[in-house]
């Protein structure tokens, strides 16, 4: 896939257009040129610890303005998953207050007790208690579900253990696998082409995570970008069944492109 043919970027965001609390200085530049090239630019995180409305205050902090509906989160696909499949179900949220505020705010029947779902979140405040009952839940013989299945998360310092980590020590301890709502699952794909309206030939997910940015567009028949300038190495692609259809070192490299394809 080219990229003069993308009508609709769906951006990761820490590793990709900022990492922790610092903005790349290059970010607001590839907003501006894609911009001007009439590219559509949607918002995707993985990252469960928060949610939409924080990461939109994140970015207005940074500089830059993102409409509510195009901030996407895995919490979202998960809760939507919930409200059509689980309506009646008790449901245990092993993570952030953030998180279990957004499953209240949908409507779903948060409970602390014996319940009929566990989800396990990327959990900052996770405790030791947080982590057996969640586990007594799944050997009880609840479903087992996992916002997001990253395995760390980026930040200034190095990288801290995510869902996909915090999945493992339940697997362990229960030998239940979780199944995940987060890139690169289908749930996300199918998620983010009903809200952009847009379809797999016109829509680019552009990410620094071989596994999930880039398994996510792979393994869903769309395109996929990565960029170099978080997680993900050229090693890391090397090793990996997911192939990028574009590589590139950073979010600077693709805005020269695109000033050449649209002659800017």
């Amino acid at each position: 896939m080219a990229l003069k043919d993308i009508k609709c970027f769906v951006l990761d965001m820490d590793g990709t257009i900022y990492l922790g609390n610092q903005l790349f200085d290059y970010t607001k530049e590839f907003l501006a040129t894609a911009e001007q090239c009439g590219i559509d630019i949607w918002y995707y995180t993985n990252n469960s610890s928060k949610n939409a409305k924080f990461y939109i205050n994140k970015l207005k902090k940074m500089g830059i303005v993102c409409e509510e509906r195009k901030m996407l989160i895995s919490n979202q696909v998960i809760i939507k998953h919930l409200l059509e499949h689980h309506q009646k179900s008790r449901v245990y949220v092993a993570g952030t207050q953030y998180l279990i505020d957004d499953f209240e705010e949908a409507g779903i029947n948060v409970t602390d007790t014996d319940c009929d779902v566990v989800v396990m979140g990327f959990d900052t405040t996770l405790t030791y208690e947080k982590l057996v009952k969640a586990c007594d839940f799944v050997r009880y013989g609840a479903t087992l579900y996992g916002v997001n299945m990253d395995y760390n998360c980026p930040t200034e310092t190095g990288f801290i253990p995510d869902c996909g980590s915090i999945c493992q020590l339940v697997y362990a301890s229960t030998g239940v696998s979780a199944e995940f709502f987060g890139k690169p699952s289908k749930h996300t794909a199918d998620f983010i082409f009903e809200k952009t309206g847009y379809d797999k030939k016109s829509l680019a997910i552009v990410g620094d995570r071989v596994y999930t940015d880039i398994a996510l567009g792979a393994y869903n028949g769309f395109t996929s970008i990565l960029v170099l300038s978080g997680e993900s190495s050229l090693e890391d692609v090397k090793n990996s069944d997911a192939k990028p259809d574009l590589i590139y070192a950073s979010l600077k490299e693709i805005s020269e492109d695109l000033k050449k394809i649209y002659k800017l």
